[in-house]
């Protein structure tokens, strides 16, 4: 089963145009502006209400929660007019994290399993400067009308939380043509942003 089967990206915001008046405070600020200052920039970048202080996560068994004291959503963009991730960014809140972080893995692992040949999907992990990296990987571009990679990432030390969507790009002018012009700027994608995980401030 392809990724566009397994997965159905969830609306980050509750509300359009609502406003998030009730914080005092901006956490998640700097990795946003660390991401922008990578290859890979924003065009949009919407903020979670302040309301929305949970997500649902659909699994087998049932829905789980995640918990969200604040987060963004950002289309970011490299030299294509088409976006090349969906990317969310989120903190968990205070004491929250061990929990958020064991329903996203159990999720991830979930998807990886529900998966059947030829099109399996296996999960990959990794962790890098601190960075817990989860990823499941369409084997081609050409399987992947949609979303051709899907990515966890868990930064315990601030409690933040990111998922990317890597898109598709079926129409010119586009950033890649082959696997392997995609695997390289995946790659490098994730590369910045653990190292903004790890620190945005650089």
């Amino acid at each position: 089963m392809k990724l566009r089967h397994l997965l159905a990206i969830p609306a980050l915001l509750a509300a359009q145009g609502v406003h998030a008046q009730e914080r005092t405070t901006d956490p998640l600020a700097p990795l946003a502006q660390c991401i922008n200052r990578s290859e890979f920039q924003f065009k949009t970048q919407d903020r979670l209400p302040a309301s929305a202080t949970t997500r649902v996560v659909k699994m087998a068994a049932g829905e789980r929660r995640v918990s969200t004291a604040d987060g963004y959503r950002l289309m970011l963009f490299r030299k294509s007019s088409l976006p090349f991730v969906n990317l969310k960014i989120e903190r968990s809140a205070d004491g929250q994290f061990a929990a958020d972080r064991e329903t996203i893995v159990a999720q991830m692992q979930q998807m990886s399993a529900s998966s059947k040949l030829p099109h399996q999907v296996p999960l990959e992990t990794d962790a890098r400067q601190g960075v817990e990296v989860l990823g499941s990987n369409n084997a081609s571009i050409a399987q992947a009308q949609g979303i051709i990679s899907l990515y966890s990432l868990l930064h315990a030390a601030s409690g933040t939380v990111a998922t990317a969507y890597l898109l598709n790009q079926p129409a010119d002018p586009r950033d890649f043509a082959t696997d392997a012009q995609y695997q390289a700027l995946r790659d490098q994608f994730l590369a910045s942003l653990v190292s903004c995980m790890a620190d945005p401030a650089q």
